[in-house]
């Protein structure tokens, strides 16, 4: 059973009382619907002094979401239970994020996986929608079926925005890196020298408002020897992307390639993915005697999952045939440590950005290296869960 953090004993979590009363009368979707209206408008606010206070930060969000599913009265464990709870979770969960303001997203759930859909306005934000969904309890894959609005700026000026903002990034060297965009489609080309830097450039990329979909073609020539300094930009990168590690002051310090994790996480779980994590291209060792867990910062109701490639292989078919995009089509996967590797052939990019989208949703997951190769004609077959291989219907 977990413990409830601190907070809670400073409000009257009864039922009985004044909204709480309403919320069990007319429900948790009426309750959802008031709590988050009442708190987002200075909620933003509220997260800027509360990121100086890990606990505080943690006990906010457990505010909004024990209130809006009305099931702190009752237990103070978080955890949802069945599909609808789940999906009103991780609803809640996403609205109540100051980095998705601006988005309309419609959640469901069936059989663990968790289905995306509605409009966002980048690839950043659709995604770390994703990995709120996929960090949820019970959740083992997401289909992101989200859509990205049209921007206001030309593909040009989206493809300057992208060599821009990769220029800046200390984690990898982009001068070796050429950005196209056409009709909001960004493209790579290129060398980097990792598999990380090249999942890096992607994702920096994801940053740009109006970047519907990204062609990561850059090349991984295998030729660098990455630098503590690009190690602890690239790990600071991973900690302050991923909404499970939200209101935490994590310390990175790296050396000789062996990392240093400070600070504390509420669970054990969250420990193991973020050592999972850590291990980025260069890393030799990860010590965490500085990393303490804290049971009264756990995220209620979120984990972290690190998978063996067996589960992920699993999980990635159930989430390819719970796609309605996907059906059919001729697509092979390979997982190997936390890479995901897609080959095959679709009618057409917006099937191969899918099923790259999906193999993103799966926990455990950070790099997709996409292969899939487009042939414009129909696709005959599904994936087999046990190893990856094509089979015909």
């Amino acid at each position: 059973m977990r413990h409830a953090p601190p907070l809670r004993a400073f409000f009257p979590w009864n039922a009985s009382n004044g909204l709480f009363l309403n919320a069990r009368i007319r429900g948790i979707r009426y309750a959802k619907k008031v709590i988050v209206n009442r708190l987002r408008p200075w909620q933003p606010n509220l997260q800027k002094k509360a990121m100086k206070n890990s606990l505080l930060f943690r006990s906010l969000r457990w505010m909004i979401l024990a209130t809006a599913l009305e099931t702190a009265a009752a237990t103070p464990s978080m955890g949802p239970s069945g599909a609808e709870e789940t999906a009103d979770f991780i609803t809640v969960d996403v609205q109540a994020d100051r980095l998705l303001v601006g988005c309309k997203i419609d959640v469901s759930v069936a059989k663990d996986i968790a289905t995306l859909s509605g409009t966002v306005l980048s690839l950043e934000q659709a995604e770390r929608a994703v990995a709120r969904a996929k960090s949820t309890e019970g959740v083992r894959a997401v289909v992101n079926q989200l859509k990205i609005v049209d921007p206001v700026a030309k593909d040009a000026v989206l493809a300057e925005r992208v060599k821009q903002r990769l220029a800046k990034s200390p984690a990898l060297d982009s001068s070796r890196v050429k950005v196209s965009v056409d009709k909001r489609r960004a493209t790579l080309l290129g060398q980097v020298g990792t598999w990380d830097e090249q999942e890096l450039a992607r994702e920096i990329a994801t940053e740009i408002p109006g970047i519907k979909a990204i062609n990561n073609r850059l090349e991984v020539t295998f030729d660098t020897v990455r630098t503590d300094a690009a190690i602890k930009a690239q790990i600071q990168f991973i900690v302050a992307d991923d909404p499970l590690y939200a209101g935490t002051n994590i310390d990175v310090r790296v050396k000789d390639g062996v990392v240093d994790l400070g600070g504390e996480v509420g669970s054990t779980s969250e420990k193991d993915q973020l050592v999972h994590r850590a291990f980025v291209t260069g890393v030799t060792n990860v010590k965490t005697d500085d990393l303490m867990i804290s049971r009264a910062m756990a995220m209620e109701g979120m984990s972290g999952k690190v998978p063996s490639a067996k589960a992920t292989l699993e999980s990635l078919s159930a989430a390819f045939n719970a796609d309605p995009r996907l059906k059919n089509a001729d697509i092979r996967a390979q997982v190997v440590d936390k890479v995901v590797k897609l080959s095959g052939s679709v009618r057409d990019e917006e099937t191969r950005a899918a099923a790259e989208s999906t193999a993103r949703g799966l926990p455990g997951v950070m790099i997709v290296s996409n292969e899939i190769q487009v042939n414009g004609g129909s696709d005959t077959a599904a994936l087999d869960p046990a190893d990856g291989r094509v089979i015909t219907p």
